[in-house]
């Protein structure tokens, strides 16, 4: 164990892998809205590092009375199953919440919903952007260097050696993945160095492994200021939802993609495209089993001639249960 400068010792969780287990190694593809929520509730309260305090600075004064019951919520939900079981109303998520909060079922989901529209959802487009180039950066490297080189630079510190992997943690622990591997997903709201989360999920051979996806301060700030920006004009003509999904229309993208950058379900892109098609803002192509969209010319005009965005919680009418979150 390793003694760090201040004499405390420092605790780590160790990852056994068998040969078997380094063939299992995954990276996720997506973004899910329940990880990045549960990660942005414990950043509310805790240190979330230089590149978050301008997102606590700006959250925290928007939430004003829910802070009292989201702060205990984020340091008692020990992982984004629970929160997304929570959000379903699952009696077991549900009664342990309620039991460290001293809440409702229905005060915690309502309390999640404006946690949600006001903390996460104003950022959404920017966070999936974010997350998907840092999770392509690990891609590369698995593919170039192969697994062990991988495992050996993850994000946050840590090593590899002699088939164990080394993260520090808050406490230590063993854990032997016994063949099943590991998935490995970015977090956009991970943002404090050594933090990680090994989540074993229910139900599913492959435990998951939360890292930071690292974000520069003056990536932050970029961020921060282009999330919260403009006046809303495009949301109030075509509606908030389909003003994320022409937003998200930087480039040719699936209808998948849009529905991740938009933070709606699938059905909604579809939806939305379709909508967006027959009125002459997007056109969209079949290519196998895909459906790529892109701007026409008028909606590239109609983007560049009203170049609000959607704004923070509360520009759109108050307070909603998000079916992303769930």
């Amino acid at each position: 164990m390793v003694v760090p400068e201040n004499g405390r010792h420092a605790s780590y969780q160790r990852l056994h892998f068998t040969y078997e287990d380094l063939l299992k190694v995954r990276i996720s593809e997506g973004v899910l809205p329940h990880v990045e929520t549960f990660f942005a509730l414990r950043a509310l309260s805790g240190p979330a590092g230089a590149a978050l305090s301008d997102w606590q600075a700006v959250v925290r004064p928007e939430l004003g009375s829910l802070l009292r019951l989201l702060v205990p919520l984020g340091q008692c939900l020990p992982s984004p199953s629970v929160l997304l079981g929570l959000t379903r109303g699952r009696a077991r998520d549900t009664s342990a919440a309620q039991l460290r909060t001293g809440a409702s079922g229905e005060q915690l989901r309502e309390a999640m919903a404006c946690f949600w529209q006001t903390a996460v959802e104003p950022y959404w487009r920017q966070i999936v952007t974010h997350v998907w180039r840092c999770q392509e950066e690990l891609r590369r490297r698995l593919a170039s260097g192969g697994v062990e080189d991988l495992l050996s630079h993850l994000p946050g510190g840590g090593s590899w050696q002699q088939q164990v992997l080394s993260l520090p943690d808050e406490r230590s622990a063993e854990v032997r993945l016994a063949g099943r591997g590991v998935r490995i997903t970015s977090s956009f709201f991970l943002q404090h160095r050594g933090r990680r989360l090994l989540q074993r999920n229910e139900g599913e051979a492959r435990p998951t492994l939360y890292l930071p996806a690292p974000l520069a301060e003056e990536e932050a700030a970029v961020i921060w200021s282009a999330a919260t920006g403009g006046d809303g004009q495009l949301a109030a003509l075509i509606g908030a939802g389909r003003a994320r999904v022409l937003q998200a229309l930087t480039e040719r993208r699936t209808t998948g993609q849009l529905a991740q950058l938009a933070g709606i379900s699938g059905p909604g892109a579809s939806q939305h495209t379709t909508v967006l098609r027959k009125v002459g803002l997007i056109t969209t192509r079949r290519e196998r089993n895909m459906a790529w969209h892109e701007l026409t010319p008028f909606g590239r005009a109609m983007l560049t001639n009203l170049a609000g965005v959607v704004g923070p919680a509360g520009a759109v009418g108050g307070c909603r249960p998000p079916a992303t979150v769930g």
